[in-house]
């Protein structure tokens, strides 16, 4: 099996001045660039731990006084965003990292994922480090996956974990919901509180609902929740489910042909105990 081409003069030019480009000037002094196709840095960082069933696209080290400050990681694949992040998740944990929860943080659902951002953030307190890890839908229905392990702004993020009190129960059990590749979604705004957490969007798509249904469905499986009944026709479809949560939760899921070419998305979880006080609420009007 023969290995990689030599490379040439202008390949190596060609790095070099990505390299480059992509240095900057950081606080505790300027950094180095560089790039490497197919691989990681020789000197990646141990704790960095890589995706499985994933090909490595390239990677791009970042050095200051010849010391690994950071790495970028690019990586494609062929499962779907829902079905690589949990898998992922459990991979960190086993390994000492455990998700940087941030302050103000927006209920799931239809809404999850719309803003600009990563996926997820990870810390790890032996380490000092940190991971950003970006998950998109490709054409074809690939996933492109982006990590970026960082060691300059760990130690302050970690210092500033402290913050106000408990969120209102149930409010994080609605999982990130994605449209499939080609569909445009438009959330249409989530609310919650006293027990019961709602998200909603609408899709200019001619997708058959049981598709469609299907499809969502997928990533509450992903999520860990259980299907308890559901049917679904060419202009309805629902699903019930039991959520894996303490407090006798329950979830939702309903899929709604209103009009030719459009359909109705509205994902729900509840609790008959009721949740006390405390709620949130968004009005979303954007378009891809």
């Amino acid at each position: 099996m023969s290995g990689p081409a030599p490379e040439t003069e202008r390949e190596r030019r060609l790095r070099e001045l990505a390299g480059r480009l992509l240095a900057h000037p950081g606080l505790g002094g300027p950094t180095t660039a560089e790039l490497y196709l197919d691989e990681l840095p020789p000197d990646a960082p141990p704790d960095l731990i890589m995706p499985g069933d994933l090909d490595l696209f390239g990677s791009l080290a970042r050095r200051r006084d010849g010391q690994i400050t950071g790495v970028e990681v690019m990586l494609d694949g062929t499962k779907s965003v829902a079905d690589f992040l949990p898998g992922y998740e459990r991979d960190l944990t086993s390994h000492g990292w455990r998700r940087f929860e941030q302050f103000h943080r927006r209920p799931g659902g239809f809404d999850a994922g719309w803003h600009q951002g990563p996926e997820a953030v990870f810390v790890n307190e032996a380490a000092v480090a940190a991971l950003w890890i970006a998950a998109r839908q490709v054409e074809g229905g690939g996933t492109e996956v982006g990590l970026r392990y960082d060691r300059e702004n760990a130690a302050n993020m970690m210092n500033n974990m402290s913050g106000p009190g408990p969120e209102p129960p149930g409010w994080d059990m609605l999982p990130a919901l994605r449209p499939p590749p080609g569909v445009n979604l438009q959330p249409q705004g989530s609310s919650g509180g006293g027990g019961r957490w709602t998200s909603e969007a609408r899709a200019k798509t001619e997708m058959p609902v049981p598709q469609l249904e299907t499809y969502f469905a997928k990533q509450l499986v992903a999520a860990g929740w259980s299907r308890i009944a559901g049917t679904a026709d060419d202009t309805t479809g629902w699903s019930s489910w039991d959520v894996p949560n303490p407090g006798n939760w329950r979830g939702f899921l309903l899929v709604l042909s209103p009009f030719p070419g459009w359909r109705s998305m509205l994902v729900r979880v509840e609790t008959s105990a009721g949740g006390g006080a405390g709620g949130w609420s968004s009005s979303v009007s954007a378009h891809r």
